[in-house]
């Protein structure tokens, strides 16, 4: 015969996939907003300070790629007019 398992001390079937999935997001929603509480957000002036580093960081890196993709394709394009 089946084995029954217990449920809140109880002897009886298993939960359904719907109550367990309900227990299961509900105990994971309040291990969110207990984590959120423990964040530490930075400010709004260490905020903008970043971004602009971030964006100053990207924008120098995009200069130096276009500097050495242009350098290359005018390399490549000087060595074959030397072939023909």
């Amino acid at each position: 015969m089946a084995e029954e398992k217990k449920v809140n001390g109880k002897a009886g079937k298993k939960p359904n996939i719907f109550v367990r999935f309900g227990r299961w997001f509900s105990k994971l929603c309040k291990d969110v907003v207990g984590e959120m509480k423990k964040v530490v957000w930075t400010s709004k002036s260490e905020l903008w300070k970043s971004t602009k580093i971030v964006l100053v960081t990207v924008v120098a890196f995009a200069v130096a790629i276009a500097i050495v993709d242009v350098l290359f394709y005018n390399g490549i394009d000087w060595i074959a007019r030397l072939v023909d």
